[in-house]
């Protein structure tokens, strides 16, 4: 396939690229970046003046539900969902119904997912089952073709078993993932613990329930030689300030925040609205200022969403027995772009070092290059468009988010990778 993309404009930071430009794309394959003169028979054409390429984007958390929930998600309509808000890859949870950590496992589901537009990561369990008891076989896994070894959801809680997962991840450059919460602490707890848990006597999560095990995360990190960690979802402001002094030490340490946790405040549970409750959950205004911060100055590297996606019977329930998360990738770049380019906490070459090319980075993945001779892998936006959030144009088989009917800059217009292209319907 022969595909004309006339007047763009090019921002590619690792390519030092900030011009308006032609790209001539062949059988998935960048052959000319410049005026493309006439006399080639094009399958496609494309007059984008106005619209903005970067570098394909990449959200390293997703749960896709599948095996074991496709009622909610499955790799089909995750990868629609993922296209239609402008991604081309993605890094998916192990917590489904098997848990994934067993290599064949591993295998069946990147022989599955190969050819998408969107490019499909697995990451493995950590531990069998995410029990948090024994090493799942991370030789094996990494060698099966898993990305990253996380039990997400659930912390690697016990300290010798995260000490042994980063000793054996270091050997192979790849990654433990953790997602931070001392679940004795947490308490079954649903919101924020604080004043609004008071107001609503809805049980409280205490952020130091977050913060131990980030503390105790990053001395263990220190100790294992060559190791990689990785903080998912960040949502307290103190986590911000560990990560900082951690990096400071030179401690191989990143990080990562997802729109809802730059934006809401547990003010919004109030209503009891069960779209509001997450974990972490949503904290105080003060923990927002402070992620803005730690995202302005790149202590954290990634903005991700943990797309999680629920059915409305599951969401409509009562606020204890309703499910964590949301689902985020129809929405993550309108917010970014809205609520942190727009109001100039982060400038636009940020939100694509943090949204395509640091999350391939910690992962292992090569960076995606706009140049001659490199694949296509390529995320085209508007940023001068104005829309409104309409759930019913989402590809995700759900529809749990707190963000419909928000008004938002920066629209996905297509997204072309593996000699595909898809335009967004939002």
């Amino acid at each position: 396939m022969k595909v004309l993309l006339r007047n763009l404009h090019i921002i590619s930071p690792e390519d030092s690229i900030d011009e308006v430009a032609d790209i001539y794309i062949s059988d998935g394959v960048i052959k000319k970046i410049g005026r493309v003169k006439s006399g080639i028979k094009f399958d496609k054409v494309c007059d984008l003046k106005n619209k903005t390429c970067v570098p394909g984007l990449f959200d390293m958390h997703v749960h896709f539900r599948d095996p074991g929930q496709t009622h909610k998600e499955n790799f089909k309509t995750g990868t629609e969902a993922a296209a239609n808000g402008g991604f081309t890859g993605v890094l998916c949870m192990p917590n489904t119904n098997p848990v994934i950590d067993s290599p064949v496992l591993v295998r069946d589901l990147i022989n599955k997912t190969s050819g998408n537009i969107v490019d499909v990561k697995i990451a493995a369990s950590a531990t069998l089952k995410s029990q948090g008891e024994t090493l799942s076989p991370i030789l094996s896994l990494h060698e099966a073709g898993a990305s990253a070894f996380t039990d997400d959801g659930l912390p690697i809680y016990n300290p010798e078993i995260f000490r042994r997962a980063l000793e054996y991840t270091s050997q192979l450059g790849s990654i433990v993932i953790q997602h931070c919460e001392d679940k004795s602490l947490s308490n079954k707890g649903v919101i924020n613990e604080g004043f609004i848990s008071t107001l609503t006597g809805l049980k409280g999560i205490p952020a130091i329930s977050e913060t131990s095990v980030i503390a105790r995360d990053l001395l263990i990190t220190e100790f294992v030689r060559n190791s990689k960690y990785h903080i998912q979802h960040i949502s307290c402001g103190q986590s911000v300030s560990l990560l900082r002094d951690a990096k400071m030490k030179g401690i191989n340490a990143t990080g990562e925040v997802c729109p809802h946790h730059f934006i809401l405040t547990d003010k919004f549970c109030t209503a009891y609205d069960a779209n509001y409750k997450m974990n972490p959950p949503l904290r105080t205004n003060d923990d927002v200022e402070e992620i803005k911060a730690g995202l302005k100055d790149d202590t954290i590297e990634v903005i991700c969403t943990d797309h999680a996606p629920h059915t409305e019977y599951e969401k409509n329930q009562n606020f204890y027995d309703s499910p964590f998360g949301i689902i985020g990738l129809e929405t993550s770049v309108g917010l970014t772009f809205t609520h942190l380019v727009k109001s100039g906490v982060i400038s636009f070459e940020q939100m694509i070092y943090k949204m395509s090319i640091n999350p391939r980075r910690i992962i292992g993945l090569n960076s995606i290059r706009i140049k001659e001779g490199e694949n296509a892998n390529l995320t085209i936006l508007d940023t001068k468009a104005k829309w409104l959030v309409d759930k019913n144009k989402f590809k995700s088989k759900c529809r749990n988010t707190p963000f419909n009917g928000y008004q938002l800059d920066c629209k996905p217009y297509c997204v072309l990778n593996n000699n595909q292209i898809v335009f967004s319907k939002l």
